[in-house]
Protein backbone atom coordinates (compact mmCIF):
# COMPACT_ATOMS: atom_id res chain seq x y z
CA UNK A 1 0.00 0.00 0.00
CA UNK A 2 2.85 2.25 0.96
CA UNK A 3 4.71 1.73 -2.27
CA UNK A 4 1.64 2.41 -4.25
CA UNK A 5 1.09 5.65 -2.63
CA UNK A 6 4.73 6.55 -3.41
CA UNK A 7 4.81 5.64 -6.46
CA UNK A 8 1.27 7.39 -7.26
CA UNK A 9 3.10 10.68 -5.61
CA UNK A 10 6.12 10.67 -7.27
CA UNK A 11 4.93 10.14 -10.44
CA UNK A 12 2.22 12.81 -9.90
CA UNK A 13 5.27 15.25 -7.96
CA UNK A 14 7.11 14.75 -11.45
CA UNK A 15 4.39 14.67 -14.29
CA UNK A 16 3.65 18.58 -11.80
CA UNK A 17 7.70 19.37 -12.53
CA UNK A 18 7.22 18.26 -15.85
CA UNK A 19 4.31 20.27 -16.72
CA UNK A 20 6.70 23.04 -15.07
CA UNK A 21 9.14 22.38 -17.24
CA UNK A 22 7.55 22.72 -20.45
CA UNK A 23 5.07 25.62 -19.69
CA UNK A 24 9.09 27.13 -18.98
CA UNK A 25 10.13 25.22 -22.70
CA UNK A 26 7.53 27.10 -24.05
CA UNK A 27 7.76 30.21 -22.54
CA UNK A 28 11.26 30.65 -23.70
CA UNK A 29 10.91 29.29 -27.39
CA UNK A 30 7.68 32.09 -27.58
CA UNK A 31 10.86 34.74 -26.16
CA UNK A 32 13.01 33.23 -28.72
CA UNK A 33 10.60 33.57 -31.63
CA UNK A 34 10.01 36.92 -30.43
CA UNK A 35 13.36 38.06 -30.15
CA UNK A 36 14.29 36.24 -33.76
CA UNK A 37 11.26 37.89 -34.73
CA UNK A 38 12.62 41.32 -33.69
CA UNK A 39 16.36 41.28 -35.10
CA UNK A 40 14.81 40.13 -38.58
CA UNK A 41 12.41 43.14 -38.08
CA UNK A 42 15.99 44.88 -37.31
CA UNK A 43 17.95 43.60 -40.54
CA UNK A 44 14.52 44.05 -42.76
CA UNK A 45 12.53 46.69 -41.81
CA UNK A 46 11.13 47.33 -44.79
CA UNK A 47 8.83 45.54 -45.69
CA UNK A 48 8.80 42.84 -43.01
CA UNK A 49 9.43 44.77 -39.81
CA UNK A 50 6.42 47.24 -41.17
CA UNK A 51 4.48 44.85 -42.58
CA UNK A 52 4.45 43.36 -38.53
CA UNK A 53 4.03 46.24 -36.85
CA UNK A 54 1.05 47.67 -39.21
CA UNK A 55 -0.93 43.92 -38.66
CA UNK A 56 -0.25 44.57 -34.71
CA UNK A 57 -1.69 48.31 -34.83
CA UNK A 58 -5.06 49.45 -33.58
CA UNK A 59 -7.27 51.03 -36.34
CA UNK A 60 -9.31 54.13 -35.61
CA UNK A 61 -13.24 55.32 -36.65
CA UNK A 62 -11.55 56.79 -39.76
CA UNK A 63 -9.38 53.86 -40.58
CA UNK A 64 -6.53 55.53 -39.98
CA UNK A 65 -3.60 53.65 -38.43
CA UNK A 66 -2.87 54.34 -34.64
CA UNK A 67 0.76 53.15 -33.07
CA UNK A 68 3.37 54.31 -30.85
CA UNK A 69 5.67 51.66 -31.26
CA UNK A 70 5.52 52.16 -35.47
CA UNK A 71 6.56 56.28 -34.48
CA UNK A 72 9.41 54.87 -32.69
CA UNK A 73 10.45 51.79 -35.05
CA UNK A 74 10.34 54.09 -37.77
CA UNK A 75 12.67 57.17 -35.69
CA UNK A 76 15.38 54.53 -34.83
CA UNK A 77 15.50 53.15 -38.07
CA UNK A 78 15.29 57.18 -39.46
CA UNK A 79 12.77 56.05 -42.59
CA UNK A 80 9.81 57.24 -42.87
CA UNK A 81 6.21 55.94 -43.89
CA UNK A 82 3.03 57.41 -45.94
CA UNK A 83 -0.41 55.44 -46.54
CA UNK A 84 -1.59 56.77 -49.85
CA UNK A 85 -4.93 55.89 -51.52
CA UNK A 86 -5.87 55.01 -54.73
CA UNK A 87 -5.28 58.42 -56.66
CA UNK A 88 -2.00 58.74 -54.91
CA UNK A 89 -2.82 61.16 -52.10
CA UNK A 90 -1.44 60.89 -48.59
CA UNK A 91 -3.57 59.75 -46.02
CA UNK A 92 -1.64 59.55 -43.13
CA UNK A 93 2.14 60.05 -42.33
CA UNK A 94 4.92 58.56 -40.18
CA UNK A 95 7.94 60.55 -39.46
CA UNK A 96 7.92 61.96 -43.11
CA UNK A 97 10.20 64.70 -43.96
CA UNK A 98 9.17 68.48 -45.06
CA UNK A 99 10.10 67.92 -48.66
CA UNK A 100 7.98 65.25 -49.36
CA UNK A 101 5.25 65.36 -51.70
CA UNK A 102 1.83 65.30 -50.30
CA UNK A 103 0.41 63.52 -53.43
CA UNK A 104 1.95 61.41 -55.67
CA UNK A 105 1.22 61.04 -59.81
CA UNK A 106 0.71 57.38 -59.99
CA UNK A 107 2.97 57.14 -63.15
CA UNK A 108 5.78 60.04 -61.50
CA UNK A 109 5.24 57.55 -58.39
CA UNK A 110 6.38 53.99 -59.99
CA UNK A 111 9.33 55.81 -61.75
CA UNK A 112 10.64 57.23 -58.09
CA UNK A 113 10.13 53.27 -57.24
CA UNK A 114 11.58 51.82 -60.05
CA UNK A 115 14.37 54.99 -60.46
CA UNK A 116 14.10 55.59 -63.68
CA UNK A 117 13.31 59.50 -61.86
CA UNK A 118 16.17 60.92 -59.66
CA UNK A 119 14.13 60.82 -56.08
CA UNK A 120 16.12 61.98 -52.60
CA UNK A 121 15.41 58.93 -51.05
CA UNK A 122 15.12 55.21 -51.11
CA UNK A 123 11.46 53.77 -51.69
CA UNK A 124 9.66 50.69 -51.09
CA UNK A 125 6.40 50.15 -52.07
CA UNK A 126 3.70 47.08 -51.16
CA UNK A 127 -0.09 46.84 -50.52
CA UNK A 128 -1.42 45.83 -47.34
CA UNK A 129 -4.62 44.78 -45.89
CA UNK A 130 -5.83 45.05 -42.41
CA UNK A 131 -9.76 44.40 -41.06
CA UNK A 132 -11.26 44.74 -44.38
CA UNK A 133 -9.31 47.97 -45.39
CA UNK A 134 -6.54 47.78 -47.95
CA UNK A 135 -3.53 50.44 -47.27
CA UNK A 136 -1.20 51.23 -49.97
CA UNK A 137 2.03 51.68 -47.66
CA UNK A 138 5.10 53.92 -49.13
CA UNK A 139 8.42 53.30 -47.19
CA UNK A 140 11.50 55.39 -47.52
CA UNK A 141 14.78 55.79 -46.02
CA UNK A 142 18.14 58.70 -47.09
CA UNK A 143 21.13 57.20 -47.19
CA UNK A 144 23.43 58.62 -45.03
CA UNK A 145 26.56 57.95 -46.50
CA UNK A 146 25.31 58.10 -50.23
CA UNK A 147 25.32 62.05 -50.93
CA UNK A 148 28.56 62.18 -48.89
CA UNK A 149 30.62 59.36 -50.57
CA UNK A 150 30.28 60.91 -54.31
CA UNK A 151 31.43 64.36 -52.36
CA UNK A 152 34.67 61.97 -51.01
CA UNK A 153 35.21 60.95 -54.71
CA UNK A 154 34.88 64.61 -56.19
CA UNK A 155 37.15 65.83 -52.98
CA UNK A 156 39.80 62.92 -52.99
CA UNK A 157 42.84 63.35 -53.73
CA UNK A 158 45.43 60.80 -53.18
CA UNK A 159 48.81 61.58 -52.64
CA UNK A 160 50.96 58.58 -52.08
CA UNK A 161 49.21 56.08 -49.67
CA UNK A 162 47.68 59.11 -47.93
CA UNK A 163 43.90 60.69 -49.10
CA UNK A 164 43.70 65.05 -48.66
CA UNK A 165 40.24 66.08 -48.27
CA UNK A 166 39.07 69.74 -47.62
CA UNK A 167 37.92 71.22 -44.05
CA UNK A 168 34.18 71.07 -45.11
CA UNK A 169 34.29 67.72 -45.91
CA UNK A 170 36.73 66.43 -43.08
CA UNK A 171 34.04 68.16 -40.68
CA UNK A 172 31.41 65.96 -42.52
CA UNK A 173 33.59 62.60 -42.53
CA UNK A 174 34.01 63.29 -38.59
CA UNK A 175 30.18 63.54 -38.25
CA UNK A 176 30.31 60.22 -39.18
CA UNK A 177 33.01 59.32 -37.15
CA UNK A 178 34.11 56.96 -40.11
CA UNK A 179 37.28 56.32 -42.18
CA UNK A 180 38.02 56.37 -46.14
CA UNK A 181 40.10 53.28 -47.85
CA UNK A 182 40.79 53.26 -51.50
CA UNK A 183 41.13 50.16 -53.33
CA UNK A 184 42.69 48.82 -56.72
CA UNK A 185 40.97 46.55 -59.13
CA UNK A 186 42.24 43.43 -57.03
CA UNK A 187 41.16 44.43 -53.56
CA UNK A 188 44.18 45.71 -52.39
CA UNK A 189 44.36 49.34 -50.56
CA UNK A 190 46.02 51.91 -52.21
CA UNK A 191 45.75 54.73 -49.64
CA UNK A 192 43.34 55.59 -46.18
CA UNK A 193 42.27 58.55 -44.64
CA UNK A 194 42.05 58.22 -40.78
CA UNK A 195 42.41 53.81 -40.92
CA UNK A 196 42.30 52.37 -37.63
CA UNK A 197 45.22 50.40 -37.16
CA UNK A 198 43.09 46.78 -37.11
CA UNK A 199 40.98 47.76 -40.28
CA UNK A 200 42.09 44.91 -43.05
CA UNK A 201 44.47 46.06 -46.04
CA UNK A 202 42.79 43.67 -48.68
CA UNK A 203 39.29 42.80 -49.42
CA UNK A 204 37.23 40.13 -51.80
CA UNK A 205 35.17 40.47 -53.82
CA UNK A 206 32.92 38.27 -51.08
CA UNK A 207 33.86 40.60 -48.09
CA UNK A 208 32.79 43.70 -49.81
CA UNK A 209 29.03 41.72 -50.85
CA UNK A 210 28.73 40.35 -47.10
CA UNK A 211 29.76 43.54 -45.09
CA UNK A 212 27.54 45.60 -47.40
CA UNK A 213 24.64 44.50 -46.04
CA UNK A 214 25.33 43.55 -42.96
CA UNK A 215 27.35 45.11 -40.09
CA UNK A 216 31.26 43.92 -39.59
CA UNK A 217 31.60 42.25 -35.81
CA UNK A 218 32.66 45.39 -34.86
CA UNK A 219 30.08 47.26 -35.71
CA UNK A 220 30.85 48.92 -38.36
CA UNK A 221 29.10 49.52 -42.05
CA UNK A 222 30.58 49.23 -45.29
CA UNK A 223 29.77 52.11 -48.24
CA UNK A 224 31.64 51.08 -51.30
CA UNK A 225 31.66 52.93 -54.90
CA UNK A 226 33.52 52.16 -58.28
CA UNK A 227 35.06 55.40 -60.06
CA UNK A 228 35.10 54.67 -63.43
CA UNK A 229 37.30 57.22 -64.64
CA UNK A 230 40.21 56.04 -62.59
CA UNK A 231 39.28 52.57 -61.59
CA UNK A 232 39.21 52.78 -58.11
CA UNK A 233 37.01 51.63 -55.16
CA UNK A 234 36.08 53.85 -52.54
CA UNK A 235 35.15 52.43 -49.53
CA UNK A 236 33.54 54.28 -46.18
CA UNK A 237 33.15 52.42 -43.16
CA UNK A 238 31.44 53.91 -40.46
CA UNK A 239 29.29 53.01 -36.89
CA UNK A 240 26.01 51.18 -37.27
CA UNK A 241 23.46 53.28 -35.66
CA UNK A 242 22.39 52.71 -32.12
CA UNK A 243 19.02 50.33 -33.30
CA UNK A 244 21.47 47.91 -35.50
CA UNK A 245 24.24 47.42 -32.90
CA UNK A 246 21.59 46.47 -29.95
CA UNK A 247 20.72 43.76 -32.08
CA UNK A 248 24.27 42.03 -31.23
CA UNK A 249 25.10 42.80 -27.92
CA UNK A 250 28.62 40.57 -28.05
CA UNK A 251 30.10 41.44 -31.52
CA UNK A 252 31.64 38.08 -31.82
CA UNK A 253 28.37 36.13 -32.23
CA UNK A 254 25.56 36.17 -33.91
CA UNK A 255 22.40 37.89 -32.92
CA UNK A 256 20.72 34.36 -33.66
CA UNK A 257 23.08 32.38 -31.74
CA UNK A 258 22.77 35.17 -29.11
CA UNK A 259 19.48 34.44 -28.34
CA UNK A 260 19.72 30.54 -28.88
CA UNK A 261 22.47 30.31 -26.31
CA UNK A 262 20.39 33.02 -24.10
CA UNK A 263 17.30 30.69 -24.38
CA UNK A 264 18.81 27.60 -23.41
CA UNK A 265 20.66 29.22 -20.41
CA UNK A 266 17.40 30.64 -19.10
CA UNK A 267 15.63 27.21 -19.28
CA UNK A 268 18.80 25.37 -17.60
CA UNK A 269 18.12 27.87 -14.94
CA UNK A 270 14.47 27.49 -14.64
CA UNK A 271 15.03 23.70 -14.66
CA UNK A 272 17.36 24.02 -11.80
CA UNK A 273 15.49 25.99 -9.98
CA UNK A 274 12.64 23.71 -9.86
CA UNK A 275 14.88 20.76 -9.34
CA UNK A 276 16.25 22.57 -5.89
CA UNK A 277 12.38 24.04 -5.19
CA UNK A 278 11.16 20.52 -5.68
CA UNK A 279 14.30 18.55 -3.52
CA UNK A 280 13.65 21.27 -0.83
CA UNK A 281 9.90 20.34 -0.60
CA UNK A 282 10.65 16.54 -1.03
CA UNK A 283 13.33 17.02 2.03
CA UNK A 284 10.31 18.49 4.10
CA UNK A 285 7.64 16.50 2.84
CA UNK A 286 9.39 13.58 3.44
CA UNK A 287 12.24 14.45 5.37
CA UNK A 288 10.19 15.09 8.25
CA UNK A 289 7.78 12.31 8.64
CA UNK A 290 11.35 9.74 8.53
CA UNK A 291 12.71 12.21 11.05
CA UNK A 292 10.24 12.18 13.16
CA UNK A 293 9.74 7.93 13.03
CA UNK A 294 13.74 7.74 13.47
CA UNK A 295 12.89 9.87 16.91
CA UNK A 296 10.13 7.49 17.46
CA UNK A 297 12.33 4.50 16.91
CA UNK A 298 14.97 6.03 18.90
CA UNK A 299 12.52 6.62 21.85
CA UNK A 300 11.19 2.77 21.82
CA UNK A 301 14.61 1.67 21.92
CA UNK A 302 15.09 3.49 25.14
CA UNK A 303 12.54 2.13 26.65
CA UNK A 304 10.28 5.25 26.43
CA UNK A 305 6.98 3.60 24.74
CA UNK A 306 5.01 7.02 24.50
CA UNK A 307 3.89 8.57 21.27
CA UNK A 308 6.71 11.25 19.73
CA UNK A 309 5.75 14.68 20.16
CA UNK A 310 4.89 17.16 17.33
CA UNK A 311 2.29 15.11 15.98
CA UNK A 312 -1.55 15.48 16.53
CA UNK A 313 -3.49 11.74 15.83
CA UNK A 314 -6.96 10.64 16.96
CA UNK A 315 -7.79 7.29 16.75
CA UNK A 316 -11.07 6.59 14.40
CA UNK A 317 -12.42 2.79 13.71
CA UNK A 318 -9.01 1.07 15.55
CA UNK A 319 -6.90 3.52 12.38
CA UNK A 320 -4.15 6.80 13.63
CA UNK A 321 -5.17 9.30 11.43
CA UNK A 322 -2.08 11.54 11.26
CA UNK A 323 -1.61 14.92 9.90
CA UNK A 324 -1.50 15.65 6.48
CA UNK A 325 2.45 15.65 6.31
CA UNK A 326 2.52 12.50 7.48
CA UNK A 327 0.10 10.24 5.79
CA UNK A 328 2.13 9.25 3.40
CA UNK A 329 3.12 6.66 5.78
CA UNK A 330 0.27 5.77 7.63
CA UNK A 331 1.02 2.37 7.69
CA UNK A 332 4.44 2.77 9.18
CA UNK A 333 3.10 5.12 12.06
CA UNK A 334 0.54 3.06 12.36
CA UNK A 335 2.93 -0.02 12.44
CA UNK A 336 4.94 1.78 15.16
CA UNK A 337 2.08 2.59 17.39
CA UNK A 338 0.68 -0.27 17.04
CA UNK A 339 4.63 -1.54 18.34
CA UNK A 340 4.25 0.96 21.12
CA UNK A 341 1.09 -0.11 22.30
CA UNK A 342 2.28 -3.65 22.56
CA UNK A 343 5.61 -2.73 24.31
CA UNK A 344 3.77 -0.60 26.49
CA UNK A 345 1.65 -3.28 27.40
CA UNK A 346 4.34 -5.98 27.71
CA UNK A 347 6.02 -2.95 30.06
CA UNK A 348 3.21 -3.02 31.81
CA UNK A 349 2.71 -6.48 32.51
CA UNK A 350 5.97 -7.01 32.80
CA UNK A 351 5.76 -4.71 35.63
CA UNK A 352 2.56 -6.29 36.91
CA UNK A 353 4.44 -10.01 36.41
CA UNK A 354 6.91 -8.65 38.81
CA UNK A 355 4.63 -7.91 41.33
CA UNK A 356 2.58 -11.03 41.41
CA UNK A 357 6.28 -12.50 41.19
CA UNK A 358 7.65 -10.73 44.61
CA UNK A 359 3.68 -11.34 45.89
CA UNK A 360 4.29 -14.74 44.93
CA UNK A 361 7.62 -15.62 46.55
CA UNK A 362 6.61 -13.68 49.65
CA UNK A 363 3.49 -16.13 49.93
CA UNK A 364 5.70 -19.45 49.17
CA UNK A 365 8.68 -18.60 51.13
CA UNK A 366 5.64 -17.55 54.04
CA UNK A 367 3.74 -21.26 53.42
CA UNK A 368 6.98 -23.20 53.13
CA UNK A 369 8.32 -21.32 56.31
CA UNK A 370 4.28 -22.14 58.42
CA UNK A 371 5.14 -26.47 57.31
CA UNK A 372 8.61 -25.83 58.49
CA UNK A 373 8.16 -24.39 61.44
CA UNK A 374 5.42 -27.04 62.49
CA UNK A 375 7.92 -29.57 61.61
CA UNK A 376 10.70 -28.05 63.22
CA UNK A 377 8.04 -27.24 66.66
CA UNK A 378 7.00 -31.20 66.95
CA UNK A 379 10.66 -32.42 66.25
CA UNK A 380 11.96 -29.96 69.02
CA UNK A 381 9.27 -31.66 71.19
CA UNK A 382 10.38 -35.36 70.27
CA UNK A 383 13.46 -34.46 71.04
CA UNK A 384 12.95 -32.79 74.51
CA UNK A 385 14.46 -35.16 77.52
CA UNK A 386 12.48 -34.16 79.81
CA UNK A 387 9.16 -34.62 78.12
CA UNK A 388 7.45 -38.57 78.25
CA UNK A 389 5.69 -38.49 75.05
CA UNK A 390 2.84 -41.34 75.01
CA UNK A 391 3.03 -43.77 71.92
CA UNK A 392 -0.66 -42.16 70.99
CA UNK A 393 1.19 -38.40 71.27
CA UNK A 394 3.77 -39.63 69.44
CA UNK A 395 1.92 -40.91 66.73
CA UNK A 396 -0.03 -37.73 66.27
CA UNK A 397 2.75 -35.78 66.18
CA UNK A 398 4.10 -38.18 63.25
CA UNK A 399 0.75 -37.76 61.58
CA UNK A 400 1.08 -34.21 61.34
CA UNK A 401 4.84 -33.97 60.37
CA UNK A 402 3.95 -36.31 57.51
CA UNK A 403 1.18 -34.19 56.68
CA UNK A 404 3.37 -30.65 56.68
CA UNK A 405 6.02 -32.68 54.65
CA UNK A 406 3.72 -33.57 51.84
CA UNK A 407 1.80 -30.42 51.36
CA UNK A 408 5.94 -28.81 50.97
CA UNK A 409 6.46 -31.79 48.67
CA UNK A 410 3.11 -31.35 46.72
CA UNK A 411 3.85 -27.84 46.36
CA UNK A 412 7.53 -27.91 45.24
CA UNK A 413 6.29 -30.48 42.51
CA UNK A 414 3.46 -28.20 41.15
CA UNK A 415 6.20 -25.37 41.28
CA UNK A 416 8.48 -27.86 38.93
CA UNK A 417 5.73 -29.20 36.87
CA UNK A 418 4.68 -25.62 35.51
CA UNK A 419 8.16 -24.45 34.57
CA UNK A 420 9.26 -27.88 33.14
CA UNK A 421 5.72 -28.08 30.73
CA UNK A 422 6.33 -24.42 29.70
CA UNK A 423 10.13 -25.17 29.24
CA UNK A 424 8.68 -28.65 27.00
CA UNK A 425 11.04 -30.90 28.85
CA UNK A 426 8.29 -33.36 29.65
CA UNK A 427 7.48 -35.29 26.83
CA UNK A 428 3.69 -36.52 26.94
CA UNK A 429 3.02 -40.37 26.63
CA UNK A 430 -0.59 -40.11 25.04
CA UNK A 431 -2.75 -42.78 24.20
CA UNK A 432 -6.21 -43.46 23.24
CA UNK A 433 -8.93 -43.46 25.57
CA UNK A 434 -12.29 -43.39 26.12
CA UNK A 435 -12.90 -39.42 27.24
CA UNK A 436 -16.40 -40.28 28.50
CA UNK A 437 -15.32 -43.14 30.79
CA UNK A 438 -12.10 -41.17 31.65
CA UNK A 439 -14.60 -37.82 32.99
CA UNK A 440 -16.89 -39.74 34.82
CA UNK A 441 -14.07 -41.43 36.63
CA UNK A 442 -12.51 -38.29 37.41
CA UNK A 443 -15.21 -36.57 38.62
CA UNK A 444 -16.62 -39.48 40.77
CA UNK A 445 -13.41 -39.42 42.50
CA UNK A 446 -13.79 -35.52 43.03
CA UNK A 447 -17.24 -36.22 44.66
CA UNK A 448 -15.78 -38.22 47.34
CA UNK A 449 -13.53 -35.34 48.83
CA UNK A 450 -14.36 -34.67 52.53
CA UNK A 451 -14.42 -31.09 51.49
CA UNK A 452 -16.56 -31.33 48.60
CA UNK A 453 -19.54 -33.38 50.31
CA UNK A 454 -21.81 -30.23 50.42
CA UNK A 455 -21.80 -29.24 46.54
CA UNK A 456 -23.12 -31.01 43.65
CA UNK A 457 -21.73 -32.12 40.97
CA UNK A 458 -23.69 -33.30 37.10
CA UNK A 459 -22.11 -34.44 34.58
CA UNK A 460 -23.67 -35.12 31.10
CA UNK A 461 -22.12 -37.56 28.53
CA UNK A 462 -22.84 -38.31 24.57
CA UNK A 463 -24.48 -41.64 24.31
CA UNK A 464 -21.73 -42.41 21.33
CA UNK A 465 -18.64 -43.29 23.06
CA UNK A 466 -15.39 -40.88 22.21
CA UNK A 467 -11.86 -41.79 22.10
CA UNK A 468 -9.09 -39.45 21.64
CA UNK A 469 -5.00 -39.67 22.26
CA UNK A 470 -4.80 -38.00 26.00
CA UNK A 471 -2.50 -38.79 28.98
CA UNK A 472 -4.83 -39.73 31.73
CA UNK A 473 -2.64 -39.09 34.48
CA UNK A 474 -3.02 -35.34 33.44
CA UNK A 475 -6.08 -35.71 32.31
CA UNK A 476 -7.17 -36.63 35.76
CA UNK A 477 -5.31 -33.67 37.11
CA UNK A 478 -6.85 -31.25 34.91
CA UNK A 479 -10.67 -32.09 35.77
CA UNK A 480 -9.56 -32.02 39.63
CA UNK A 481 -8.38 -28.89 39.55
CA UNK A 482 -11.02 -27.46 37.70
CA UNK A 483 -13.27 -28.57 40.03
CA UNK A 484 -11.28 -27.73 43.16
CA UNK A 485 -10.86 -24.18 42.10
CA UNK A 486 -14.63 -24.11 41.39
CA UNK A 487 -15.57 -24.86 44.87
CA UNK A 488 -12.51 -23.76 47.10
CA UNK A 489 -13.51 -20.02 45.58
CA UNK A 490 -17.09 -20.44 46.27
CA UNK A 491 -19.68 -20.71 48.73
CA UNK A 492 -20.90 -24.50 50.27
CA UNK A 493 -23.77 -25.95 48.09
CA UNK A 494 -21.75 -24.59 44.72
CA UNK A 495 -23.97 -26.26 41.77
CA UNK A 496 -21.18 -27.82 39.05
CA UNK A 497 -22.43 -28.91 35.70
CA UNK A 498 -19.98 -30.47 33.05
CA UNK A 499 -21.00 -31.30 29.69
CA UNK A 500 -18.61 -33.71 27.39
CA UNK A 501 -19.83 -32.48 23.48
CA UNK A 502 -18.14 -34.54 20.25
CA UNK A 503 -17.25 -31.93 17.63
CA UNK A 504 -16.24 -32.51 14.10
CA UNK A 505 -12.79 -34.04 12.71
CA UNK A 506 -12.53 -36.30 15.84
CA UNK A 507 -12.65 -33.26 18.51
CA UNK A 508 -14.14 -32.89 21.75
CA UNK A 509 -15.32 -30.41 24.38
CA UNK A 510 -15.60 -30.68 28.12
CA UNK A 511 -17.72 -27.34 29.51
CA UNK A 512 -17.56 -26.78 33.08
CA UNK A 513 -20.22 -24.30 34.45
CA UNK A 514 -20.65 -23.43 38.06
CA UNK A 515 -23.18 -20.62 39.78
CA UNK A 516 -20.85 -19.50 42.05
CA UNK A 517 -19.69 -16.27 42.64
CA UNK A 518 -17.68 -15.46 39.57
CA UNK A 519 -14.91 -13.19 38.90
CA UNK A 520 -13.78 -9.76 37.78
CA UNK A 521 -11.98 -8.45 35.33
CA UNK A 522 -8.85 -8.48 36.63
CA UNK A 523 -8.97 -11.85 38.38
CA UNK A 524 -9.96 -13.69 35.01
CA UNK A 525 -6.84 -12.20 33.48
CA UNK A 526 -4.58 -13.46 35.61
CA UNK A 527 -6.46 -16.30 36.39
CA UNK A 528 -3.32 -18.83 34.61
CA UNK A 529 -0.98 -16.90 35.95
CA UNK A 530 1.72 -18.84 38.39
CA UNK A 531 2.58 -15.72 40.29
CA UNK A 532 -0.82 -14.57 40.91
CA UNK A 533 -1.92 -15.61 44.15
CA UNK A 534 -0.03 -17.13 46.74
CA UNK A 535 0.22 -20.42 48.87
CA UNK A 536 -1.89 -20.91 52.68
CA UNK A 537 -1.13 -23.93 54.93
CA UNK A 538 -4.62 -23.95 55.66
CA UNK A 539 -6.06 -24.92 52.06
CA UNK A 540 -5.29 -27.62 50.22
CA UNK A 541 -2.69 -27.98 46.61
CA UNK A 542 -5.61 -27.24 44.62
CA UNK A 543 -5.80 -23.75 46.29
CA UNK A 544 -2.43 -22.99 46.12
CA UNK A 545 -2.38 -20.65 43.34
CA UNK A 546 -0.73 -22.89 41.19
CA UNK A 547 -3.51 -25.49 40.38
CA UNK A 548 -4.76 -23.05 37.64
CA UNK A 549 -1.18 -22.73 35.69
CA UNK A 550 -0.92 -26.20 35.99
CA UNK A 551 -3.94 -27.06 34.74
CA UNK A 552 -3.36 -24.69 31.60
CA UNK A 553 0.02 -26.01 31.19
CA UNK A 554 -1.17 -29.64 30.76
CA UNK A 555 -4.15 -28.55 28.71
CA UNK A 556 -1.94 -27.18 26.23
CA UNK A 557 1.02 -30.24 26.27
CA UNK A 558 -1.94 -32.23 25.16
CA UNK A 559 -2.66 -30.29 22.45
CA UNK A 560 -5.50 -28.89 23.45
CA UNK A 561 -6.98 -25.25 24.77
CA UNK A 562 -8.74 -23.72 27.81
CA UNK A 563 -11.40 -20.85 27.87
CA UNK A 564 -12.91 -18.75 30.71
CA UNK A 565 -16.14 -16.83 30.77
CA UNK A 566 -16.59 -15.34 33.82
CA UNK A 567 -18.54 -12.05 35.55
CA UNK A 568 -18.87 -10.97 38.85
CA UNK A 569 -21.94 -12.55 40.70
CA UNK A 570 -22.75 -14.96 37.28
CA UNK A 571 -20.49 -17.88 37.75
CA UNK A 572 -17.82 -19.42 35.50
CA UNK A 573 -17.71 -20.89 32.20
CA UNK A 574 -14.39 -22.91 31.96
CA UNK A 575 -13.81 -25.10 28.26
CA UNK A 576 -11.33 -27.38 27.19
CA UNK A 577 -11.32 -28.16 23.66
CA UNK A 578 -9.45 -30.66 21.89
CA UNK A 579 -8.83 -31.20 17.88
Amino acid sequence: MIRRRLAVRFAVQMAIAGAVLVIIAVLVVLWMFERLEDIEIRRNFAPAGISRLISEADIDAQGLIVDAALMQRLQEDGGWLQSLDQQGRVLQSFNAPSDLPARYVPGQLMDYWLGDEPFPYTLGLWIQEKEGIVYTLLYGTRSRTKDLLQRIIDDGQIQGHQIRFSGSTITQLKQTAGWVQVLDRTGRETASWSKPGDTPSLYTLQDLALQSVNQTPSGFLIDSQYDKRSGLTWVLQYPAAQSTVRVSRYPVLESEVQVMIIGIAAFLLAAFVVFILLSLWYANRFGAPVLYILGWIQKLGKGDYSRQEGVTSRRRNLRVRWKRGYRVFGEVMDSIDSLAAKLRAAKDAEEQTQKYREEWIAGVTHDMKTPLASIQGYAHMLEAGKYSWSEEEVRRFASTILEKTAYMNNLINDLALTYRLRNGAIPVPVEETDIAALLSGSVARTQEHPAFEDSRISCLLPSTPITAAVYPPWFNRVVDNIVANSLLHNAPGTRIEIELTELPGNGFRIEFKDNGQGMDDQTLAALFDRYYRGTNTDSSTEGSGLGMAVTKELVQAMGGQIEVESQRGQGTVIRLIFF
